[in-house]
């Protein structure tokens, strides 16, 4: 996959493993417009985020909709990846995410994976709440597995 501004975008409940997430622009990689009550957004798992020559301030994503709801694990990020590797987007009714979005990271390498210069309201996930990511558990039916599903 590869774009320029929120390339990866919407509603949906997606699983991305073992891609290649490739940025041709400096911006957002996603934006995700999560519903209300759903366990599970946009999961990146074993992805490598690449960029384009030239490119090196891009955000893991921002918060479409107020409950935005991204995770990557285990991916190799490069030094395209911002420090703060989110941004609360001011939305134009005035709100950010930091409140309701739930962006998370979890085992990530590379430059771009430092965690010590994110943004204070990003999630780093215990062992246990990874798990909790699995292709079966974000891609099962609703109303079958983990809570508000």
């Amino acid at each position: 996959k590869e774009g320029t501004t929120d390339f990866i975008f919407g509603p949906t409940v997606a699983y991305f493993e073992n891609c290649r997430i490739h940025s041709k622009k400096n911006s957002y990689i996603t934006a995700a417009s999560t519903y209300p009550g759903q366990d599970y957004g946009y999961v990146f798992h074993k992805c490598t985020l690449t960029a384009a020559e030239g490119v090196d301030k891009v955000y893991l994503g921002r918060p479409w909709r107020p409950h935005a709801r991204t995770v990557f694990l285990e991916c190799e990020m490069g030094g395209h990846i911002l420090p703060e590797g989110w941004h609360n987007w001011t939305r134009p009714d005035g709100r950010t995410g930091e409140d309701t979005s739930f962006y998370a990271e979890w085992g990530n390498t590379g430059e771009g994976a430092r965690l010590d210069g994110r943004v204070g309201w990003m999630h780093k996930l215990s062992d246990a709440e990874a798990a909790l990511h699995t292709f079966e558990k974000v891609m099962a039916p609703a109303g079958s597995a983990g809570p508000g599903r």
